[in-house]
């Protein structure tokens, strides 16, 4: 029962330990396709919600709170019907999505 119970505890553990610090470093491109943004962002044109780059010329520096918002508790109406969903990434995560997402506008796109 001992044996269980300190598996359990090292299991926990190590979870914690992984979801504070990746054990691989990614760009953010990689992890923007690994978080799955891809699936309905597209870096110049409209899929179900608005481009990369049409969100980047949208929003500026001081809206970086509220887009990291949008990201973790989703939102609606703000490019139409379609409704994201929240995501289940950290906030850090979101954070630097976010903050390349309003890079882009900067860039030779």
């Amino acid at each position: 029962m001992l044996g269980v119970l300190v598996l359990a505890l090292l299991l926990v553990l190590g979870c914690e330990r992984s979801q504070r610090e990746p054990a691989v470093k990614v760009s953010v491109k990689e992890l923007v396709g690994m978080r799955g943004c891809p699936h309905c962002h597209d870096m110049r044109r409209q899929l179900l919600g608005p481009s990369f780059l049409e969100i980047s010329k949208r929003y500026s520096e001081e809206d970086k709170e509220r887009l990291v918002e949008s990201i973790l508790k989703g939102s609606r109406g703000k490019w139409g019907e379609h409704v994201m969903p929240p995501q289940k990434i950290p906030e850090e995560e979101a954070e630097v999505i976010v903050e390349w997402i309003l890079e882009l506008k900067k860039s030779d796109m």
